[in-house]
């Protein structure tokens, strides 16, 4: 089978690593649309029309079941573009459970503006939004002392939280020090359940391969060196 993992650049290599791993006897193509990139300053229908012509593009290359590895736009783009995929459609969100853990939402401005993380909101998470941070990370291809720094300066509020979500998947590449500057008993990011959900569809019957499909300037070379250094 032919899965294409979807996101605005670097984040989403962190849900093809999960997938690549787990079921290696499938086909993979991943598709940056780094010419749009960042996502999380955009709004709701352009990610929308955004997905829709990356779904067009992957299954004129042969994409069996598209996966959305960006959780700004799985949070409100998908959904609404789903039903009107030629191919199975699945995607990356942020949960949490407030009521029994004190919780933080990391995230975009764009996600913080959603429902879901809205009614988490008001079910009593905490949400930290920022605007900079994946571009932080796509710069740093991950993590770097200055990222850590940053955050160090950021998250002080909300050291001491029980758990800690992510819902950006370029938070992950931080997920360790996310987790001891909040001394967080958990951090989440949603990879395993998005991988649980788009193994549904899966054939395993392949040989395997990767590709890289890129809306803007091919940056094949980069994103490998990511790839492989990612550990999970």
């Amino acid at each position: 089978m032919v899965i294409a993992v979807v996101d605005s650049g670097i984040g989403g290599l962190n849900v093809l690593k999960a997938l690549s791993d787990k079921y290696p006897n499938e086909r993979y193509i991943y598709y940056s649309d780094n010419r749009y990139a960042p996502y999380g300053i955009r709004n709701t229908d352009y990610l929308a029309d955004r997905l829709y012509e990356i779904s067009l593009s992957a299954i004129a290359e042969g994409a069996e079941e598209i996966v959305v590895g960006c959780n700004t736009m799985g949070i409100g783009a998908a959904p609404r573009i789903a039903s009107d995929c030629a191919v199975p459609m699945v995607w990356i969100y942020p949960d949490a459970s407030p009521e029994t853990e004190k919780s933080l939402v990391m995230c975009t401005p764009l996600a913080a503006r959603s429902d879901r993380v809205l009614a988490l909101k008001k079910r009593g998470a905490a949400v930290y939004a920022d605007p900079r941070l994946a571009t932080m990370a796509e710069r740093a291809g991950g993590t770097d002392a200055a990222i850590e720094k940053y955050l160090e300066e950021k998250l002080k509020v909300f050291v001491g939280c029980d758990a800690v979500t992510l819902g950006c998947t370029h938070y992950i590449f931080f997920k360790e020090a996310v987790r001891e500057i909040t001394r967080a008993r958990v951090v989440r990011d949603g990879v395993s359940e998005v991988v649980s959900r788009a193994a549904k569809h899966f054939t395993d019957e392949e040989k395997g391969g990767l590709e890289f499909i890129f809306s803007g300037r091919d940056e094949s070379e980069f994103y490998r060196r990511v790839f492989r250094n990612i550990a999970r």
